[in-house]
């Protein structure tokens, strides 16, 4: 239920009464993170919350425009294709590390090598790997990737999943196999209009304009310091809205943000996102307890059992909608007709199940690290049909690892496509050959995805990508969930838009004149 007036007044006093250290006067911007930000290093780190840093402190060669959602230089001049799988980028020579050092093709050539490289262990791996064959130096300032394939989402890929490192950065004799993957843990050198000055992991990250920075970016941020305090409980961060030690505050839930903007004492935003909710199935059968998923039926039958309308409606409420694609329907191939839609029929969910011989159900573990409510609601919703899900609702780094180990048959999950407004930003990601988060088992659907984004022609990639659409609902590997809103919480003093592709971009926050 909405909190009111009152119980936010009164939760308010408490915080009011401890040293608001975000002042509008000191041009000190206070953000609320409600998860960790672990590691500084967006080269190893897939959080929403490292997306949102990584903005700040790094420039990648390109940076997705947040008005056209179309790729534009970054800490690239220029770039042409020489031909459909030789991409040459012209850097710009303006570009400054935080230590004052200049950037040059040596460090884009080493930063590529290296992300490439599988003894890394970084998570882009192997989306690189995918499309990119190598790298070459032409001169201080040019640089020529080679493509094993045209690949349409090339400049996405450079925008959104890498960060530019300098040479050098993380080797380490003293490894056996020469490389540190932690050095940028706790401190970091990058390209951004921000510097890190302080990171205490679980707390707090401190973040100075960095003087050094181009005048001419696409990113040019107003405010000089900006802290970004971790604070999990909404209503805490509700409260310190409303006290003055939090400005700006992103992804509360609609029944705590609606409330506390009834008090008047805050502004509340709800922006547009391309962030997707999903179960996945593995449809392999070879984690512990997913045998029946191996069933087709089986996996319809999940599809059947779940009330999402009822769960939008009642718990999500906002502007989030029903799903029914493996895509953001605002994504360029996210083609809804092409999509099976399963409707909420618990009779029918029973029916499939007893067809495919288990008519008395079976027990699985469910994971989750989102949306304890909605989770626990699925949960309540398979057991009604005969689906004894044992939830399994653990961190976010707790879920990775045992993904790593291929511990996990059911998985609640979410993307939000790093605001790429292409298809192929989550299909390539969740369900392309090298995903680890692909569990279907079917390497024709693998092909199908990279067929569309293997060439630069758009009615061959809609074509590609509706066959893609169609094959992952029919076989039901997912169960679509729902899209979700943004809602943003923010002090008076704030002016803050949030841009269509849902990727917040702090950097764009003003004080109010």
């Amino acid at each position: 239920m909405p909190l009111s007036r009152r119980q936010f007044l009164s939760t308010a006093l408490a915080f009011a009464a401890t040293p608001a250290f975000a002042q509008k006067s000191q041009d000190r911007l206070v953000a609320a993170f409600p998860r960790a930000v672990r590691t500084l290093d967006g080269n190893y780190a897939d959080l929403r919350e490292n997306d949102i840093l990584g903005l700040l402190v790094d420039d990648a060669l390109f940076a997705v425009s947040p008005t056209s959602g179309e790729p534009v230089p970054l800490a690239a001049k220029s770039h042409r294709f020489i031909d459909p799988t030789t991409l040459r980028i012209d850097l710009r020579e303006d570009v400054r590390f935080h230590d004052g050092s200049a950037m040059t093709a040596e460090d884009v050539v080493y930063t590529y090598r290296y992300l490439l490289n599988e003894k890394t262990k970084n998570p882009y791996q192997a989306r690189f790997s995918l499309w990119l064959g190598g790298i070459t130096q032409e001169g201080a300032h040019a640089v020529v990737f080679s493509l094993k394939q045209p690949y349409a989402m090339a400049l996405y890929d450079l925008a959104m999943y890498s960060k530019i490192r300098k040479a050098g950065t993380y080797d380490d004799p003293s490894k056996a196999d020469g490389i540190n993957p932690d050095v940028n843990t706790l401190k970091l050198n990058g390209t951004g209009p921000y510097r890190v000055t302080a990171f205490r992991p679980g707390q707090d990250i401190v973040l100075e304009r960095f003087d050094g920075y181009r005048s001419d970016s696409p990113k040019q941020p107003t405010i000089r310091h900006i802290t970004i305090r971790v604070i999990p409980d909404w209503g805490t961060q509700a409260a310190e809205v409303m006290s003055g030690g939090v400005h700006w505050t992103f992804g509360m839930p609609s029944e705590i943000a609606e409330g506390a903007a009834q008090t008047g004492a805050m502004q509340l935003l709800s922006g547009p996102s391309m962030r997707v909710f999903y179960i996945s199935l593995d449809a392999t059968g070879q984690t512990s307890g997913s045998a029946p998923l191996k069933d087709l039926r089986v996996r319809r039958a999940v599809n059947h059992a779940i009330d999402r309308d009822g769960i939008v409606k009642n718990l999500l409420k906002g502007a989030s909608r029903r799903l029914d694609t493996p895509c953001d329907p605002i994504q360029f191939g996210c083609s809804t007709e092409s999509a099976i839609r399963y409707e909420y029929d618990p009779n029918k969910a029973r029916a499939l199940l007893t067809e495919a011989g288990y008519a008395q159900g079976f027990e699985i573990e469910f994971w989750a690290a989102l949306n304890r409510p909605a989770v626990e609601a699925i949960t309540a919703q398979l057991g009604a049909v005969g689906i004894r899900a044992t939830l399994r609702y653990v961190q976010g780094a707790t879920l990775t690892q045992a993904r790593r180990e291929q511990k996990i048959a059911m998985e609640f999950a979410s993307s939000g496509s790093f605001g790429i407004p292409d298809a192929g930003a989550i299909l390539v990601d969740r369900m392309g050959p090298n995903s680890p988060r692909n569990y279907s088992g079917d390497d024709a659907l693998g092909r199908t995805i990279m067929a569309a984004v293997s060439t630069y022609d758009r009615q061959e990639r809609l074509m590609h990508f509706a066959d893609a659409v169609r094959r992952m609902t029919d076989q039901a590997y997912w169960v679509p969930l729902w899209t979700e809103s943004q809602n943003f919480l923010m002090s008076p003093d704030l002016v803050y838009e949030q841009p269509g592709d849902g990727m917040p971009r702090l950097y764009m926050a003003r004080w109010r004149r």
